[in-house]
C-alpha cells in the first residue's frame, strides 16, 4: 500500500474491505499526493471512505462544465453570459481543485482578491451565487459531495439600489426626441416594463392581440412570462402589425426584417436623451419608470411584482417609498371612528 506513480501523476493504493482500491491524486507533486493519501486514510479510519467519494475525484472545473452544459443552457442568454463571465474569475483559482479540497478560508481569500482587483459587490455576489448553486446541484442531484463551502461565507453588502425614473413631462420630451424607429420601442417599454433584450426578441407569434396579452419566451430568471397589454400597447401593436416586414418575425425589426441590433438602439436612445436634455438615464430605467408610475397611481406592490416578473417581493420593495399618499389614504379607512375620538376628547375636557 502507499503512493505509486502512473505516468506523470501519483496514485494511492489502499486496502479497504479486503480489496485493493486505487485513487488518483491528480497531482505530480509528491507532497500534495502524500496529503491526499493522509486524507483518504483519515476518511477510512472515520468510516467515511467511499461515501460520496466523487468529491475527492471531481474538480471544480468538471463541476462547472457539467453545470454549463446541463443547466446554464436553459437560462436566458444574458444569464448564461453572466455565468460565463463568473467562470473567467473562478476557474483560475478553483478550477483544478477537487471539490472536497475547497474550504471557506479559500473563499474568503478569493473575496479579498476580487475586491483588490476592483470587482463590484454585485459582480462578486454573482460569482459566489454561481458557484453556490453548482455545488448545491452536485449535492442534491449528482450526489458527488455532501458539503457546500459557499453556504458558510457571507455575500457582499450591496449599496442602496438606484431607482431613476421619468416624470410624465420628461417622458414626453424624450419621446418627441426619438426617431421614428425608436418611438414604438420606447412607448412599448414604458407601458410594459419589459427589458430591452426581451423587447428586441419579441415575435409576432408571442402576441395575442385579440386577448390583449403577450408572452416572453424567457426572462432574466429563465422562465416564460405572460403579460397583459394596456390599450396603448394594443393600439401600437395593431398599427405595427399593418406594416410589419413580410419576411420578419420580430415585432421591432430592422428594415430587412431581422432582429434589431441592441447597440444601434442604444445609440438612438443616447441621442434622444441628449436632444431632450435628460441626464443620468439608461434604457433600463424605462422599466423603473413603468413600475414607479404604477405605484404612484395606487397599484399594490404584489401586482407590480408580478408584472415585472420578480421572483420575490424584495426586488419590488425599492418602489415602496413612492406611494406615501396611498399609504395615507389606507389609514383613512379608520376615520369612521372620528366620532368616538371627539367624544373621548370631550370627556377628557
Amino acid at each position: 500500500m502507499g503512493l505509486l506513480k502512473r505516468g506523470e501523476k501519483w496514485v494511492v493504493r489502499l486496502r479497504h474491505n479486503g480489496r485493493d482500491i486505487w485513487r488518483a491524486t491528480g497531482t505530480t507533486n509528491k507532497k500534495l499526493a502524500e496529503q491526499r493519501e493522509a486524507q483518504l486514510r483519515l476518511e477510512m479510519a472515520q468510516g467515511r471512505f467511499g461515501l460520496l467519494d466523487e468529491g475527492n475525484r471531481k474538480t471544480f472545473r468538471e463541476m462547472a462544465d457539467k453545470y454549463m452544459s446541463e443547466y446554464a443552457v436553459e437560462k436566458a442568454p444574458k444569464s448564461m453570459l453572466r455565468d460565463t463571465l463568473s467562470l473567467k474569475h473562478l476557474l483560475p483559482v478553483f478550477g483544478d481543485k477537487y471539490l472536497n479540497q475547497i474550504t471557506p478560508a479559500q473563499l474568503v481569500a478569493y473575496k479579498t482578491k476580487r475586491r483588490n482587483e476592483g470587482a463590484s459587490a454585485s459582480s462578486l455576489n454573482k460569482e459566489l451565487a454561481f458557484a453556490k448553486h453548482a455545488f448545491n446541484l452536485a449535492i442534491r442531484e449528482w450526489e458527488w459531495i455532501r458539503d457546500n463551502p459557499f453556504t458558510r461565507i457571507s455575500m457582499e453588502k450591496l449599496p442602496i439600489q438606484r431607482v431613476r425614473y421619468l416624470t410624465e413631462d420628461e417622458f414626453e420630451k424624450l419621446y418627441q426626441a426619438c426617431n421614428d424607429r425608436l418611438k414604438p420601442i420606447v412607448l412599448f417599454a414604458v407601458n410594459t416594463g419589459v427589458r430591452q433584450d426581451n423587447i428586441l426578441s419579441l415575435t409576432w407569434e408571442s402576441m395575442d392581440l385579440h386577448r390583449g396579452v403577450f408572452t416572453l419566451p424567457y426572462t432574466k430568471n429563465g422562465e416564460r412570462l405572460g403579460l397583459p397589454m394596456n390599450n396603448t400597447v394594443k393600439e401600437l401593436l395593431t398599427e405595427l402589425n399593418k406594416v410589419r416586414h413580410i419576411n420578419g418575425g420580430c415585432v421591432f425589426s430592422s428594415t430587412v426584417g431581422t432582429k434589431l441590433d441592441a447597440s444601434k438602439v442604444d445609440k438612438w436612445f443616447r441621442h434622444a436623451l441628449k436632444v431632450a436634455g435628460i441626464m443620468d438615464f439608461r434604457f433600463h430605467d424605462l422599466r423603473h419608470t413603468f413600475a414607479s408610475w404604477l405605484v404612484q397611481r395606487g397599484v399594490n406592490l404584489y401586482e407590480v411584482q408580478r408584472l415585472l416578473g420578480h421572483k420575490t417581493i424584495a426586488m419590488t420593495m425599492r418602489y415602496a417609498h413612492l406611494s406615501p399618499q396611498n399609504l395615507q389614504d389606507s389609514v383613512k379607512v379608520l376615520d369612521k371612528h372620528d366620532d368616538v375620538v371627539a367624544k373621548t376628547v370631550a370627556a377628557q375636557g
